[in-house]
């Protein structure tokens, strides 16, 4: 399975950027283009994920702490431990864009943060798509730091995959995800049908204390 990055949602890019359904001037429409046109060229989508057997949400060795993910899980025979990022090249455009024309640094920062999310929800279709082949369901994807699962989950998750080595991808000190545009999730396989996670920040516990929701981002932006 391949990392595969198809396209930004203009609606996504919008919301990153604090639009909620007002108009926007054409300008505008016309600078999100363009910058869009740049984030493209400079990505470079890369994925690592394994499928291993689970037993509640110990798999592999790794216990992950909270309630959502022991929901997560829940009634599930097999787990599976994802990663994706667009590379450095795309960390290097953000900073020099931040230099020399700040407002193109601003939404080619949303639209990286569309382009992870799109190469992720990819992959995520792409998995549903093999497991439903074999009779199975696929839950939702989950990542560290959105609800209660902790962030120093993200340790965990790059050792098993070993992301250094494989896609370039480290934590710093602080857990934050090298290269930035970088998603680490899990999701669980079932024999059984389950019930569809509500997507998005509204839905979190941590909604209202958000770090990440106060500074624009959301929690998959690390």
């Amino acid at each position: 399975m391949q990392a595969r990055l198809t396209g930004l949602n203009e609606k996504e890019i919008l919301l990153y950027l604090g639009y909620r359904g007002q108009e926007y001037p054409e300008e505008l429409k016309k600078q999100i283009k363009r910058c869009e046109a740049k984030v493209l060229a400079e990505a470079s989508p890369r994925l690592v994920w394994r499928r291993m057997p689970v037993d509640g949400t110990d798999f592999l060795s790794l216990s992950l702490e909270g309630k959502d993910v022991g929901e997560l899980f829940e009634g599930c025979c097999e787990a599976v431990v994802m990663a994706v990022t667009l590379g450095q090249g795309i960390d290097r455009l953000l900073v020099q864009k931040s230099v020399s024309n700040v407002a193109d640094a601003v939404i080619m920062d949303a639209c990286a943060s569309a382009a992870i999310e799109n190469v992720a929800d990819n992959f995520e279709a792409d998995l549903r798509r093999e497991v439903e082949a074999e009779g199975a369901y696929l839950t939702d994807r989950f990542s560290p730091g959105y609800g209660d699962l902790p962030l120093d989950a993200q340790i965990k998750l790059c050792a098993a995959l070993d992301t250094g080595r494989r896609i370039g991808l480290s934590l710093s000190p602080s857990l934050l995800l090298i290269p930035g545009k970088s998603v680490t999730a899990v999701l669980g396989i079932s024999k059984k049908p389950k019930r569809r996670r509500e997507r998005g920040c509204e839905s979190c516990s941590l909604f209202y204390d958000c770090r990440y929701r106060k500074e624009g981002k959301n929690c998959h932006e690390r």
